[in-house]
């Protein structure tokens, strides 16, 4: 259903029944133009973290995850019998495959409902296996899974963009500690990756090449890792403390272009990344990210690493991003211990 109505009026609000947006809704922001998702079910998800500073949690007892409790969540598809990686539905989405599809806008107001994909892959049946500590072989059983949620998402009609991430630790904003990653499939792609696509259509223009590959050969100085499938670095204005980036060599803009050896390479590589990362700041709570868009070919496909070593404070939330660490002495740091480890 494509209920698009352009009001006149701002007293008239035709209706629309409600029930449409009974999962939740996505409203669109008047001051910013930014969108805000309201997934209603996801205030009862479950917390296992004990306090927002740690990573510890409340024991394997009271995680949905576990092998044991298997019932407790609807399978997607699996790897291994018994299964070595899960994807399962989010029990707490927040998108709804099943949300029909409804938009309006009256006076200064949009919404829509919140359709689209969420998943969850639960790479690991061990409950304290962090995933900077796990197998090749565990690394190479995600990285199927990971390429086989997107192209089943991009198999439906209306996603626009797929989002790969993983949070560790409370302040991550994750909530349960057992290693797990989310896919979502989005209907339109957030503002913010609008923003960066069109940093890369504008480069592209000007330049005629790609701007991640561009600025990828121009960021040795900042360089944390490269092999003959990847290269990773610190750019040059980190958002965060201790940000880095993570890109395949070959233009791909969706990571399910990507062959299982490529994207294996891209997790050992973060794998690396985060285990030094850990020497370097002391254990702490992080976030994975993975970029991939299906129309936009000129976006370089890539993951984003980042420490929550510090939190989100008035200064970010202004747009002013940055870190009390240059990025060119994080890479020195890391490279020495990645160097050490070799």
């Amino acid at each position: 259903m494509d209920s698009k109505k352009e009001r006149k009026d701002p007293d008239e609000k035709e209706a629309i029944p409600e029930n449409l947006f009974g999962n939740g809704e996505i409203r669109t922001d008047y001051r910013t133009g930014l969108r805000a998702v309201f997934a209603l079910s996801r205030k009862d998800r479950p917390i296992d973290y004990l306090a927002k500073e740690v990573i510890d949690d409340k024991g394997k007892e009271y995680c949905p995850f576990e092998p044991e409790r298997y019932d407790l969540n609807r399978t997607f598809f699996e790897i291994g019998r018994p299964w070595r990686v899960r994807v399962i539905y989010n029990k707490y989405p927040l998108f709804e495959c099943n949300a029909p599809y409804a938009r309006e806008k009256w006076d200064i107001f949009e919404r829509s409902t919140n359709y689209g994909f969420s998943f969850v892959i639960i790479d690991s049946r061990e409950h304290k296996l962090r995933f900077e500590n796990s197998s090749d072989l565990q690394t190479n059983d995600l990285a199927k899974a990971v390429l086989n949620t997107e192209k089943k998402i991009y198999g439906h009609n209306g996603i626009d963009f797929v989002y790969l991430n993983k949070n560790f630790g409370r302040k991550s904003g994750g909530t349960l500690s057992h290693s797990h990653w989310q896919t979502l499939g989005y209907m339109s792609m957030p503002d913010t990756v609008r923003a960066r696509v069109d940093r890369v259509l504008e480069f592209e223009d000007t330049h005629g090449s790609c701007l991640m590959e561009y600025a990828a050969n121009r960021e040795s100085e900042r360089k944390l890792l490269e092999n003959r499938t990847l290269i990773a670095f610190a750019p040059f204005a980190q958002l965060y403390t201790g940000e880095s980036i993570v890109m395949p060599k070959r233009h791909v803009s969706m990571l399910s272009e990507l062959s299982t050896e490529e994207m294996a390479e891209l997790l050992k590589a973060c794998k690396k990344i985060i285990a030094a990362n850990n020497r370097y700041f002391g254990v702490h709570s992080y976030n994975i990210l993975g970029y991939s868009l299906k129309k936009e070919k000129e976006f370089h496909s890539y993951m984003e690493i980042v420490p929550r070593v510090s939190d989100i404070g008035p200064m970010q939330m202004a747009g002013n991003y940055g870190s009390n660490i240059i990025p060119e002495e994080y890479s020195k740091g890391i490279r020495s211990i990645l160097g050490e480890s070799e």
